[in-house]
């Protein structure tokens, strides 16, 4: 397994449905991995992003206070597999044991401890694709300078298109192209209401949408 680390760049809505997800990118090779999230996670972690603290513990907080008491520490947080549209992460214990956990809840995890994120290299080779540094900034307010391979040619999304043609073909599957994704209005705070649960590429842990 070769794990590579990734960039956090926040909670965003894409598409005219406002799907919610947090964007992770591969900075070596200048790929975006989206995660989906139900409207609840994403509000949870958009919020303790901007510094909110529940009242009473929350799910996360129970977790941590529960690993706290007995292994000690969280060491890393990886995303680990993906399979017919949905995420595994592992949240790797100071004991070496490992927690097969939902995408959002080992978001927090890691952001709560300031962890660095890593996602499993075939993951990002199957699943994140390539969008060009003005779509980044005009439509999440992103700005990268990033040094392109292959002398900045992109000659396909991910550099393997038969990848790029399944990706578009699970897109239109829910009813979205390319130019949905790029139709979010930008970053905002994801609604308080209960969608569901977690999505990975297009569907949820335990549910389709």
């Amino acid at each position: 397994m070769t794990l590579i680390p990734v960039e956090f760049h926040g909670v965003h809505t894409v598409g005219p449905e406002q799907f919610t997800c947090v964007l992770l990118r591969w900075a070596e090779q200048n790929r975006i991995l989206p995660i989906w999230l139900s409207p609840l996670a994403a509000a949870e972690l958009d919020a303790r992003e901007g510094g909110y603290s529940p009242r009473r513990p929350g799910t996360v907080d129970l977790l941590l206070d529960l690993i706290n008491r007995t292994t000690g520490s969280v060491t890393a947080v990886n995303i680990i597999s993906h399979f017919e549209g949905v995420f595994i992460a592992s949240i790797v214990l100071a004991d070496g044991e490992q927690l097969d956990a939902r995408p959002s809840d080992a978001l927090l995890v890691a952001r709560a401890l300031e962890l660095e994120i890593h996602v499993e290299e075939d993951v990002l080779s199957q699943v994140a694709f390539f969008v060009s540094d003005e779509v980044m900034a005009e439509y999440f307010d992103l700005h990268f300078d990033s040094d392109r391979p292959n002398g900045g040619e992109d000659l396909s999304a991910s550099g393997d298109a038969e990848a790029d043609a399944d990706f578009e073909e699970m897109m239109r599957s829910l009813g979205m192209s390319e130019s949905d994704f790029f139709r979010g209005p930008g970053p905002r705070g994801a609604s308080e209401d209960d969608g569901g649960n977690d999505t990975g590429a297009t569907r949820g842990d335990d549910e389709e949408k």
